[in-house]
């Protein structure tokens, strides 16, 4: 993607310039209201039309986007409060768990447990011995 955005940079460049080169022809721009009238190359016009194009193009855009950006930093600021409050819970799950204890017990312990149904299981998936 980026490669194509800089060709297409290299082409619009090279269209300019060669628009630039063959158009010096000056003109003469009168609008209505004003009295005076400005003489310039057509080149320099007709990229200054197309330069305004595009920064009213710009600003009709960010005008339309006010809605989703407002939405956003509204959601934005539930996000933080709601992350702060997972912090305030776990530190108060934290404050409030009991230790572990210091030494495991032997025997009849979760290790004993998992053993045992491991053992069960195994048993139950166990091929059957061949009857025939």
């Amino acid at each position: 993607m980026k490669i194509l955005s800089r060709v297409l940079l290299l082409v619009f460049l090279l269209v300019g310039v060669l628009f630039a080169v063959s158009d010096t022809q000056r003109v003469e721009i009168a609008l209505w209201p004003i009295p005076h009238t400005l003489i310039m190359p057509l080149y320099l016009l007709v990229l200054g039309v197309l330069l305004i194009g595009v920064l009213a193009g710009l600003g009709l855009g960010w005008w339309a986007g006010r809605h989703h950006r407002r939405h956003a930093r509204g959601r934005r600021r539930e996000i933080q409060r709601l992350e702060r409050e997972i912090a305030d819970l776990r530190a108060a799950l934290a404050a409030a768990k009991p230790a572990p204890p210091t030494a495991p017990t032997t025997g009849s312990g979760p290790a004993a447990r998992e053993q045992r149904a491991i053992e069960r299981q195994s048993a139950l998936v166990a091929p059957e011995p061949f009857k025939g």
